[in-house]
């Protein structure tokens, strides 16, 4: 548990925004506490941002997002509206000065939430961002193939947390001067919601065209889709199928995922991710396929 002066330290690091964030999000918490507060706010917030673009889940989400803000007084709900608001400057500051970042998993752990009772720990993004370019480099060949043969390369995260690692790989695409939202597309993973909703928020400001699961990667079951506006919007759904007709089809392809309502169209997509989490479980991190 850090002490009060590292807490101090760890909130002087953090930029304006951050600190706005931190600010706002401690002053809800006196009612529902931090780690609730947390959890509501990067819930509400994706799927504000969901229910914009993926209308086939539109209702369900819906109904949670007015079942959090039920939960809280009218000024609180503002006070989250205004940390949400400075999420999103945030974001576009870093984009602006290709700094980039953990904003989410970085806020997280100066708010003193990593610790042994959450059993959540986010990588420091150094650490994800040397990880990421040995990965990058090691995988440039095939890449720089990938994108010339079919216009893109793909990207799976099976134990994504905050999206630190998928940023900190895009970060590496921007310095090798790649654009990432027209040639990437990711495919990420976790058991935990409240990491979904988190990796969810920050590639969807990026306007990184992906599929967020929440589901176990050990198992390969699957219990939320989250698809970002840049996958919907950029048809990436047809990108994808087409992808699975031209090649690597035994790589890609899986048993048809089953619902109790039939198969949603939307879900297609997702019928390559089986084996891209095998993949990535048996390598432990981050891989390109």
């Amino acid at each position: 548990m850090a002490t009060k002066a590292q807490q101090h330290k760890f909130v002087n690091t953090a930029d304006e925004h951050q600190q706005q964030i931190i600010k706002l999000l401690r002053e809800v918490a006196r009612y529902r506490g931090l780690d609730q507060t947390w959890s509501d706010w990067v819930e509400m917030g994706a799927i504000a941002i969901a229910n914009a673009v993926d209308k086939s889940q539109f209702e369900s989400r819906e109904k949670r997002y007015l079942d959090i803000v039920a939960q809280y007084q009218k000024e609180d709900v503002n006070l989250l509206v205004r940390a949400f608001a400075h999420l999103v400057q945030c974001w576009e500051q870093r984009v602006t000065s290709g700094e980039f970042g953990d904003v989410l998993g970085s806020t997280f752990m100066m708010m003193d939430m990593g610790n042994a009772s959450t059993g959540q720990f986010f990588t420091p993004y150094e650490v994800s961002r040397l990880m990421a370019g040995i990965i990058m480099s090691d995988h440039a060949a095939h890449h720089q193939a990938q994108l010339q043969r079919r216009g893109f390369i793909t990207l799976q995260e099976p134990a994504c947390g905050a999206g630190g690692m998928v940023v900190a790989a895009i970060h590496a695409l921007v310095d090798s001067r790649i654009n990432y939202q027209q040639a990437l597309h990711v495919t990420a993973i976790d058991i935990d919601r409240r990491c979904v909703h988190m990796t969810y928020l920050q590639l969807a400001l990026l306007h990184v065209p992906a599929i967020i699961l929440q589901g176990n990667a050990l198992s390969l079951e699957v219990f939320e889709t989250w698809y970002t506006p840049a996958h919907i919007l950029g048809g990436w759904s047809s990108r994808l199928r087409e992808q699975r007709a031209v090649g690597n089809v035994d790589q890609l392809l899986m048993p048809e995922i089953k619902h109790a309502g039939g198969e949603s169209s939307l879900m297609e997509p997702v019928q390559h991710v089986v084996r891209a989490i095998q993949k990535g479980v048996e390598v432990g991190q981050m891989s390109l396929f």
